[in-house]
């Protein structure tokens, strides 16, 4: 089955750094060229997220009040004709305080030190193919919704429970001089619900150039930048009801870099990354480790 197979050597990659726990929003590798009609993959991530502390507004950090995340995606691709394709994924989440006796919030969820975990949000994607050659672009929307009313406030919560919708643009180039090398970018914008009547919509870019090592193996790197659009630095939490939505209204500005290789054989495929805070404000430091497998189909 060699044509599903290919797609799902490029589906895999798509949720290797979805980011799917508390904290770690980050953009999804770049899905620029398009499978083939009929041809999917159901992938299964798992992703651990340590959270080191929070970054302030000056950029120093404060440290002592870490948590940690893991979870579990349930991811399924499928390509409705050579152009346009559609995923949903369901991320399952199991979030800790793991900080000093008392927490920043003083809330029992997080005072326990125990695991608090539940499905998060459900997510759609529907994609459309431009151009799929050497060059490819590919413009997509995304809707984002939490899959029931969990506990939002706290270290050791399952997400944000906001609405969201994403618009799009992946763009990739393979270079005919070397022809195992290509590179991929993405920029989107997430239009997000409102927090206390303020803005907290979002961009995100992300650069990924890949290697072709052999023939079933690649190699990629990833630099992901976010710029939050409104919200709060972290020196204007003056009042109890803003502080208790700090998670939510923080102007989240930050830059990772990560790494990551993808093994496709007959049947599945396997993968493994690592994320990894540079640099930021007002948001969370730490890393992501993540592992995957996935299996491509053909109708």
């Amino acid at each position: 089955m060699p044509r599903a197979s290919s797609f799902a050597s490029r589906s895999v990659l798509t949720v290797m750094l979805i980011g799917v726990s508390v904290g770690w929003a980050r953009p999804a590798f770049s899905q620029a060229w398009a499978p083939p009609a009929h041809v999917g993959a159901v992938t299964v991530v798992y992703q651990d997220v340590a959270n080191t502390g929070h970054r302030l507004h000056d950029g120093s950090n404060l440290k002592g009040f870490d948590s940690a995340s893991q979870s579990l995606l349930f991811n399924l691709d499928y390509a409705v004709t050579d152009r346009l394709s559609v995923t949903l994924a369901l991320p399952y989440v199991a979030s800790k305080y793991i900080g000093p006796e008392t927490s920043l919030f003083l809330l029992p969820l997080d005072e326990c030190h125990c695991w608090n975990h539940g499905w998060q949000d459900v997510a759609g994607t529907v994609r459309y193919n431009l151009l799929n050659d050497i060059v490819a672009i590919t413009p997509s929307l995304s809707v984002g919704v939490p899959s029931h009313r969990y506990e939002n406030i706290g270290e050791a919560v399952l997400g944000r429970s906001l609405l969201e919708a994403r618009l799009g643009i992946d763009a990739g180039y393979r270079f005919p001089a070397v022809p195992r090398l290509s590179v991929s970018g993405r920029y989107s914008y997430a239009f997000v619900e409102k927090v206390l009547g303020r803005s907290i919509d979002r961009s995100n870019v992300a650069i990924e150039p890949s290697y072709v090592l052999a023939r079933r193996l690649t190699a990629s790197a990833l630099f992901a930048w976010q710029r939050t659009h409104g919200g709060l630095p972290s020196t204007d939490f003056t009042t109890e009801e803003l502080f208790l939505q700090f998670d939510r209204l923080i102007r989240d500005n930050s830059f990772h870099m990560g790494a990551s290789v993808a093994r496709t054989f007959r049947h599945v495929d396997v993968f493994a990354s690592y994320l990894q805070y540079v640099a930021g404000t007002d948001t969370h430091a730490g890393h992501a480790i993540t592992l995957g497998v996935g299996w491509p189909f053909e109708r």
